[in-house]
Formats: structure tokens, sequence, C-alpha cells
């Protein structure tokens, strides 16, 4: 006869979404009118950059992954910044060196991966995306300088679960900004990174993003380019810091749960959850969150069995050192969110139990760390604006000044 094995297997991993913030205040930049203007105050910037701080928030977010004991981390903002000296950044270009020394100022990525290895946790990079890579230059204490900024979305998965199939892409909506006083074009650019993780045994597409801050239309077109590249046929868990939500700048939001639900949404309505934004500086006592833009989203018959924040309290704070004087910061200017869920083994084709006469397979089974490119789907080009962490800090402050941007952005925050 014919039948339907019955599908009876689920998983309850648990996954924590946090945008780590790379954490440099760069709003000066918006006053540089001139390339000269640029170096100045990129030299100042990169002079005050403190690596040990860095260390000691990555210890921090480590402490909190290993609290929620997660299996799945998606980070945002996990940026990396370099040197090269001397420079070879000019009006025209790049002007070709020899002797280049590239120098890592911090990498804030490797931090967090350290940090957890000095925990004792084992957590492998499943995937990362490069979206902005702004090189600016500057003025420094050993002579002209390039000072580069890569900003990233990574997924960290525990080591013994399986990955597969990873990806990662850029969207086509994003910004393009002039340097003042070149002919070069720097773009704003946002993505995404995801990967199949295997969990007792069941599996599913978890994704890490982080969608453009303040130009709604831009954002939304980002929004439909994702959904058109997630896969339909398994369950998917997508984790990010989308600058969109409930409360507010809610377009992209109302379109991404058509398809998706909001575990926060789901289990804890009546709580606000904010999880947006500390001061730049991450000095503030009393915590400023008041919107909610980091999520946890699911579909594919997933269930969420809890949801709670992190790195939002007063007590979460770290403490460090900085010229002799020590000083109290929030491991970020977002909180993250960790959700525990169960998700069903996908249902699979109905197959035939009577005796068949066996089909030669073809190919070879996909293994972990395998890597496919997405399709892109085409977007028009909107409005646009700068958008939230350092590259769309950098992008922003150089291509246009105060009015222009105020004329981009209509109103939004």
């Amino acid at each position: 006869g014919f039948g339907i094995e019955p599908v009876v297997a689920t998983a309850t991993p648990t996954v924590m979404t946090r945008n780590v913030s790379f954490g440099v205040s760069l709003g000066r930049l918006f006053d540089a009118d001139s390339l000269e203007d640029v170096r100045t105050i990129a030299g100042d910037i990169l002079e005050e950059v403190d690596p040990s701080t860095y260390e000691a928030r990555a210890d921090a977010i480590a402490g909190e992954i290993a609290a929620a004991d997660a299996d799945v981390v998606a980070l945002q903002e996990a940026a990396l910044l370099r040197t090269q000296n001397p420079g070879d950044l000019g009006a025209e270009g790049f002007e070709r060196r020899d002797c280049v020394v590239v120098g890592v100022v911090v990498d804030f990525l490797d931090m967090i991966v350290s940090a957890l290895d000095g925990r004792g946790l084992d957590y492998a990079v499943a995937a990362t995306a490069e979206t902005s890579d702004v090189e600016l230059p500057a003025d420094s204490p050993d002579g002209p300088t390039d000072v580069r900024i890569t900003d990233r979305n990574v997924l960290l998965v525990r080591d013994d679960h399986e990955t597969r199939r990873a990806a990662t892409d850029t969207y086509t909506a994003r910004i393009p900004f002039p340097v003042p006083g070149t002919r070069r074009i720097v773009e704003l650019r946002r993505g995404y990174c995801r990967v199949e993780v295997v969990v007792e045994g069941v599996p599913f597409t978890a994704v890490s993003t982080h969608l453009e801050s303040v130009a709604d239309r831009i954002r939304t077109q980002q929004a439909e380019e994702l959904l058109d590249a997630l896969p339909t046929t398994q369950p998917v868990v997508l984790c990010g810091d989308f600058n969109t939500g409930p409360q507010t700048n809610t377009e992209a939001y109302d379109r991404l749960t058509e398809s998706f639900d909001d575990a926060q949404a789901a289990l804890r309505p009546e709580r606000d959850g904010f999880t947006c934004c500390q001061m730049a500086n991450l000095e503030n006592d009393r915590s400023r969150l008041d919107s909610r833009v980091d999520l946890v989203l699911y579909r594919g018959g997933v269930r969420p069995v809890d949801v709670a924040r992190v790195g939002h309290r007063p007590e979460d704070r770290i403490t460090v050192s900085r010229d002799g004087e020590q000083s109290q910061l929030w491991p970020s200017d977002h909180a993250g969110v960790v959700a525990t869920l169960d998700i069903p083994e996908p249902t699979p084709t109905p197959r035939q139990t009577a005796v068949t006469t066996p089909t030669p397979q073809s190919g070879t089974a996909r293994t972990s760390g395998a890597t496919e490119t997405p399709t892109q789907s085409p977007t028009t080009q909107g409005e646009a604006g700068p958008g939230m962490g350092v590259p769309a800090a950098v992008a922003g402050a150089v291509g246009v000044g105060l009015l222009g941007i105020s004329r981009l952005l209509r109103g939004d925050e």
C-alpha cells in the first residue's frame, strides 16, 4: 500500500540578535565641506579610538551569549577598522604607493569570538556579510593615513551544530554619496547573511540582517529584496536590527510581518520591549531606549516558547578605565533580543512505501560551510539618507551637509 510517514521531530533552539554598535561618534563629520575637513576630522576620531574599550564591551556581549546559552547569534555592526600608512587616497582617487602598511585597529567580531573562547564557549562564524566598506583619508601623528571601516552582519552558531548552504548578499537599494573635494563616490550598503542550521536533527534557516535606518523607501525596498531571497520550503528564523517596528516607521515592519510573526508581539504584546537607543558614547546613566527595532521573526510552523531582552538594565553596564578615569558604559547602544523557539521538522514529500525499482541518484550532499549565491530581486532606487552605524555616519557625513540631509530624510528620525 501507500502511506505518509508521520512527522514528530521538533527542536527548541535559542537564538539571539544583537546590534553590538561600533560605538564611535562621527557626528562632527557632518560639518565637513572639503577634503581637508574630512582629513582633519577623521584623524581626530581615529586618535580617540580605544581598543581596550571594545575588548571590555566584547567580553560583556560574550557574557550575554553565555547566559542565554544561545545556539545561534545574529550580530550587526560587527565592524572592522583598519588603517593604511602611508595613505594612498587623494582627490583623484588612489595613488598606489609601495611599502604600504595596513594595521587592524579594532576587529569587533574577532574580539567577540575571542571573548567567547576565553569563556570556554565554542562558536563558529557560520556566515559573514560585508556591507558598507568605506575608506577615508585622515591626518594622523604618523602623517597622511587612510582609515577604512568595513561593516559586517554575522551569524555565530554553536560548534556542535551542523551548518550548510551559507549565503550572503547586499541589497541593490543603497545610498551613494560623493566625497567632498574628490571624484569619489562612497556607498552606504546594507545586507544579510543566512545559513541552514541543524539542531537536534531539525534544519531551519537562520538570518542576520540590518536594514536602512532613516530612509523609509530604501528600507522597505530592502525588506522586499530580503523576502524574495529567503526560502519558503522550511522554517526560517529572521533576526536583526530592522530599523522598523510596531511603534515607529512601520511600513517595512508591516511588509515583513505579512509572512513572518514577531516573537515579542506573540508572547508579550503588553510589554514595550524597547531596544533602541542609548547615547552614541554609551555613557548615559538612565536608559534612553524608546523604540523596538531589534526583532526575532519566524515562519514555517515555528512556535515561540520564550522571549526576553538583554543588555537593557543599568546593572548590565560595564566599568572601563580611560585616561586614568573610570566610567560606566552600556555594552551597546541597542538592547539584544533572545528567543527560544519550537521548530518542527519540515514536512516531507509524500513517499511511496510499496516496493519499487530504485532510481539512481546523482550529485553529493552539501557539507558544512558550503556556500551558494542567492538570486537578487530587482529594486527601484528611492529616496536616500545617511543610516545608523559607523559606515552609515561616515558615508552620510562626507557626502552631504546638514541642509542636504534634512531634505533627504523627509522628517525621519
